[in-house]
């Protein structure tokens, strides 16, 4: 195993500048999701690290070796593609065997690899059918299987799930954590689903336009974005972000917007005059009786656990999230209220968070 590390790095195809001096620190045995929206970079990211593209400028490490004028051969990393890039005359055993086979490795090694390889994956019973007899899924453990019987230093996947339906999406991140649980391989994960990242890293690195946005674990990012980007990309619903103006009125201050206005909480760092967008999360607003902020709803979504919100606040949606048992007719007028504690502050011009 080994730590990644990335300094300043940059990368441009022709006059088209897509990587900007990007920077990060991978520790031996982490799981790392590089997560954003798409062309933010993540998958030219990995490539460099593959060896796939070479860096404009900055420099690769891995396992404190400089790697830039290595071939992808010689970085000892395995990547698992979008792709299962399967053989399909090849059975499962074949599949797995065969980079061990061009290395020229005694067939004792190779069986002995294939075999823990298989057993970890559950594949013991594949082993002899060709791609075209599996699964998705299936397909996609060998695939994860050929990786692992190399012995990595560090396992690179670039949206390994993105060709699954929802149900085996599910399962297959349970598999794939399980897998780094066990093996405890330095793994950089790119998915463009924050709720991959989010259930599957130990910490996140949120990309936008080949920029680093932050860093941090899923609660970290979670419960305290940076900026408005983070704020409103990570999550599910994605956080209400409210832009209004600071009035003060009788000694107390208020958020105005085009269709009313709500009291400000006395920690949000904002004086009289200021522009500000408050985030609140859809999990974060509850109906009240009475409350400052009024909506109308639109849509009623009944998710079976729960049931989740659209209303219309003016020209603004908002999103909430309320009880299965939530019952209201679209075109009704509802009442929010939050907890103060629950809300992020941004500055409107910088989009920087203020609390």
């Amino acid at each position: 195993m080994a730590d990644v590390t990335l300094t300043e790095i940059t990368k441009s195809f022709g006059k088209v500048d897509v990587i900007h001096g990007v920077s990060i620190t991978i520790a031996d045995g982490e799981f790392v999701a590089l997560v954003g929206p798409s062309g933010c970079g993540k998958s030219t990211m990995l490539r460099m690290i593959a060896g796939l593209e070479d860096p404009t400028t900055g420099e690769i490490a891995i396992g404190g070796q400089i790697v830039n004028d290595r071939l992808p051969k010689d970085r000892n990393i395995a990547m698992v593609f979008q792709s299962y890039a399967l053989y399909p005359h090849m059975t499962v055993r074949e599949n797995m065997s065969f980079a061990l086979e061009l290395e020229k490795r005694p067939k004792e090694e190779i069986a002995k690899a294939v075999a823990e390889a298989s057993a970890i994956l559950g594949l013991d019973d594949y082993l002899n059918r060709r791609p075209k007899a599996l699964s998705g899924g299936q397909r996609q453990r060998v695939a994860m299987g050929r990786a692992i019987v190399r012995n990595p230093e560090v396992f690179l996947f670039d949206e390994p799930l993105s060709n699954l339906d929802a149900k085996l999406r599910t399962s297959m991140r349970k598999e794939v954590k399980l897998l780094h649980q066990r093996l405890k391989t330095t793994s950089i994960y790119v998915t463009h689903d924050q709720t991959e990242a989010m259930t599957m890293a130990d910490r996140i690195v949120v990309m936008n336009h080949g920029k680093i946005e932050q860093i941090g674990t899923p609660l970290e990012l979670y419960n305290k974005p940076d900026n408005l980007f983070v704020a409103g990309f990570i999550g599910a619903p994605q956080m209400n972000l409210l832009e209004g103006e600071v009035i003060i009125e009788g000694g107390n201050r208020h958020l105005r917007f085009p269709a009313g206005e709500i009291r400000l909480p006395d920690a949000v760092p904002a004086g009289a005059g200021q522009t500000i967008v408050l985030g609140i999360r859809p999990e974060h607003l509850r109906t009240e009786a009475e409350s400052a902020l009024s909506v109308v709803l639109q849509v009623s979504e009944p998710m079976g656990n729960e049931t989740h919100l659209t209303c219309a606040f003016g020209d603004e949606e908002i999103r909430l999230i309320e009880d299965a048992e939530y019952d209201a007719k679209p075109g009704s007028t509802i009442h929010l209220g939050f907890d103060p504690v629950k809300v992020h502050v941004f500055d409107a011009v910088t989009g920087l968070r203020r609390t």
